[in-house]
């Protein structure tokens, strides 16, 4: 089938309307974008680059995070991005530089607080309440990507669920008390930790954490520190200068750790739960009787410890389950440990302290 040309003139009045019904450079195309964009722009101010520099021997190279205003003087970020630098500096949004030091930390969240020198926040964001966090909902990443600031990526909650992770953010306990994640399909890179994961109104729902399969968009998904377990520790690091989640005070081992004959032998039927393997001196577990493992000169387990199987009425699957379990009450609280001892079950009661 053929076609007839178009007139020239025809052409270009075509043309000039199609040119007229495009938004203009800088307008957004409806009411739902202009709401987002302005979001944004009101949030970014208030959204920092951080950067230093390793304290080992021969670590020159800068190292970068994220973290945000929550007021007028300090900042919050992943104590995994401060761990270990010196000469700390934060870069605001208009590209000013201050000194920062470390305030505070939570290792068990992975949290910092910095407190800056110099400068007052241009902006500060607030948090959303922990019930208004849905899977589906908008969800917005500001930060320093690859050392980039003020950079944006969108998407959505993905959901929430257990922290099953550990391992990924730092060295030793860095994490071990995060009871729950946020996922989020929002692009998250290298530089993200640290920064705010927003909802649709601009308030922080969660603290960039990590990205799991893989930088880069490819197949990952950014996990989050939820904003309550946030909200919370910075009232205590602020008001104690360390956390005040429950700790127990003794170091566990997890029964699919040890060999199932030694378990068979000690009556257990089951690999669920730790064994706690040592009791720290001045302890809750201390004071509450809880008893460590035996070993031989060269550590070997000669005679199991008493074995968690239960806190406060909930079965436990492993170390993790324990701390985070004891984590969720505060120092004072007293909790029931369900344990196995001597090939019987026992109740033990533990008021907990603050972590040291």
């Amino acid at each position: 089938m053929r076609t007839s040309p178009v007139p020239l003139h025809l052409t270009r009045a075509l043309g000039l309307a199609l040119l007229l019904a495009l938004p203009a450079m800088g307008e957004v195309s409806g009411a739902a974008e202009a709401a987002r964009v302005e979001v944004i722009r009101r949030a970014l101010p208030a959204v920092v680059k951080i950067q230093g520099t390793p304290t080992y021997a021969g670590g020159e190279d800068a190292v970068w995070g994220s973290g945000f205003f929550y007021s007028k003087g300090r900042i919050v970020t992943n104590f995994h991005v401060v761990d270990g630098l010196k000469n700390l500096t934060v870069t605001l949004n208009d590209g000013r530089s201050y000194p920062a030091d470390v305030f505070a930390v939570d290792r068990g969240i992975d949290i910092a607080i910095l407190e800056v020198h110099g400068a007052t926040a241009p902006a500060t964001l607030t948090f959303a309440p922990e019930d208004e966090v849905l899977p589906g909902q908008t969800a917005i990443v500001l930060g320093s990507p690859f050392g980039k600031r003020n950079l944006v990526s969108l998407g959505i909650i993905s959901g929430r669920g257990p922290f099953d992770y550990v391992g990924q953010l730092g060295e030793g306990d860095v994490g071990v008390e995060i009871p729950e994640i946020l996922y989020t399909d929002a692009r998250v890179e290298p530089g993200n930790s640290g920064g705010p994961l927003l909802d649709g109104q601009g308030r922080v729902i969660g603290v960039i954490d990590a990205v799991l399969g893989g930088a880069s968009g490819i197949g990952g998904l950014g996990i989050a520190v939820p904003a309550y377990l946030v909200v919370q520790s910075i009232h205590d690091l602020e008001e104690y200068g360390v956390p005040q989640r429950g700790w127990l005070g003794a170091t566990l081992v997890d029964l699919t750790e040890l060999d199932p004959l030694t378990l068979r032998l000690a009556g257990l039927e089951s690999a669920q739960g730790a064994m706690v393997d040592k009791v720290l001196p001045g302890s809750p577990a201390e004071a509450a009787g809880l008893q460590g493992a035996k070993r031989d000169r060269y550590g070997k387990l000669v005679e199991l410890g008493d074995v968690i199987v239960a806190v406060g009425g909930k079965t436990v699957k492993n170390r993790f389950d324990i701390i985070r379990e004891i984590a969720r009450r505060r120092p004072g609280d007293e909790v029931q440990l369900t344990i196995w001892r001597s090939g019987e079950k026992l109740i033990v009661t533990v008021r907990l302290a603050a972590r040291r």
